[in-house]
């Protein structure tokens, strides 16, 4: 495999790392949050669950960041791979 042919696979690979995930799973913490306080309004028990599903959406948003690194890393080596 040429170095060219390096570069476009891990160009590939980039495109592969699954940043959408963790950015879908936050919205739907956030429907769920909506629920939440519908079904039990301003409640202690519904503050409670907002706490969590806040903490959780916050590690949400580190694994997203940690994602788009990996996909970033990636993509500076197929550069690195065309710049020989």
């Amino acid at each position: 495999m040429t170095i060219q042919e390096q570069a476009q696979q891990l160009e590939l690979l980039a495109d592969e790392v699954p940043t959408g995930i963790a950015l879908a799973t936050k919205s739907e913490l956030e429907d769920l949050q909506a629920q939440v306080l519908g079904l039990l309004g301003e409640t202690s028990t519904a503050t409670a669950i907002q706490g969590a599903i806040q903490l959780a959406s916050q590690q949400i948003d580190e694994v997203a960041a940690a994602l788009e690194n990996v996909r970033l890393q990636i993509r500076d080596a197929a550069q690195h791979h065309l710049q020989g």
